[in-house]
């Protein structure tokens, strides 16, 4: 049976190396959670490890030795170079490969969130957790293409997304408006988020973004009647809010987003952002990507055919894969290199 362990950055303490697989896939039913979840169902046998132990290399290290994975696959900037140095210096058990989920760009979100010093010293880690893991996998093609330009090639696994299930009654919230986009997810500044809600400062009161979150207190300047924060809602809510939107908004500079698939499985029109987005998009064809928010929302409000368009060339073009199909992709990748390793 092969053994997989997660080594992450997670510090929100839900989990650690004792969660089961379903324990951590019925509070986290999506990424990392549907998973690792759906690889126990094709036969391995995972553990989850959280900044706890993966910060210290000690820690990690009886972990792996006890452990005994196959493979050790790495999440987060802060912890990616340490299963290597542990491989290196401190482990009895080394017959493993070290696969890097690589997700954000690592430099520019610290860059954002703690300042230019540390998101200089993140962007050199970076470029060293990309040279130096044994294989990468990204759900960028951004993301894909800084790897080329450091000799990396890797491989790419989009997020996927399951049918959603949309109860009756699972919801009390109803919206309101003649053209209702919903934004779903964080809104962290450099999420730039706040650049849609400003932009409904300057359109009518029956147009309405609804956004469901943890609301940061940065934001709360731009609640009104058509900029309304419903808060973290429970997912059966939030999927009922998501099922009455008209259109759907994604603000982060990024190809790459859970919510993208998660939007697609509605069957409903995409605003975005003019940049990333592009490597993911065909814009005008299968979304609407803009910097100019105010116009592009009232084109879709005016257009239905405009929505109807776009939405119907996102479902021909872009294929969004179940979270077990995502997982089958994972595990072909995973069983390459172990092959690549046992070869040498």
């Amino acid at each position: 049976m092969k053994r997989l362990l997660f080594v992450t950055s997670d510090q929100t303490g839900r989990f650690d190396e004792s969660t089961p697989a379903a324990e951590m896939f019925q509070k986290f039913p999506f990424s990392m959670g549907a998973i690792r979840y759906n690889l126990d169902r094709l036969g391995w046998t995972t553990c989850y490890a959280s900044i706890g132990t993966c910060a210290h290399p000690l820690r990690l290290a009886r972990l792996i030795d006890r452990f005994r994975p196959d493979v050790a696959y790495t999440y987060g900037g802060t912890v990616s170079l340490n299963p290597l140095f542990c491989r290196r210096f401190l482990c009895r058990h080394k017959a493993f490969v070290v696969i890097h989920g690589w997700d954000d760009v690592y430099g520019e979100v610290w860059d954002a969130v703690h300042g230019k010093l540390p998101g200089t010293l993140m962007h050199w880690m970076e470029r060293r957790i990309i040279r130096n893991s044994d294989g990468v996998v990204t759900l960028s093609r951004y993301n894909q293409q800084r790897g080329r330009a450091w000799g990396v090639e890797s491989h790419y696994i989009p997020n996927g997304a399951d049918v959603p299930l949309v109860a009756p009654g699972a919801c009390d919230i109803k919206l309101a408006g003649r053209f209702n986009l919903v934004y779903t997810g964080d809104m962290a500044r450099w999420k730039r988020t706040w650049e849609v809600c400003e932009a409904m400062r300057h359109l009518p009161a029956d147009i309405k973004l609804y956004l469901t979150g943890v609301t940061y207190p940065y934001l709360k300047p731009y609640a009104s009647e058509n900029c309304i924060f419903l808060g973290l809602l429970p997912k059966p809510a939030q999927l009922a809010v998501m099922a009455q939107a008209d259109a759907f908004v994604v603000t982060a500079n990024q190809d790459c987003n859970a919510k993208l698939q998660e939007y697609l499985r509605f069957g409903k029109p995409i605003l975005g952002y003019d940049g990333r987005l592009n490597l993911f998009f065909t814009n005008g064809r299968n979304a609407l990507l803009t910097r100019d928010y105010v116009t592009a929302i009232r084109q879709l409000a005016a257009d239905p055919e405009l929505c109807r368009t776009l939405a119907q060339h996102a479902a021909q073009d872009i294929p969004v894969y179940t979270w077990l199909e995502i997982a089958q992709q994972f595990d072909a990748y995973f069983d390459d290199r172990l092959q690549a390793m046992r070869s040498t």
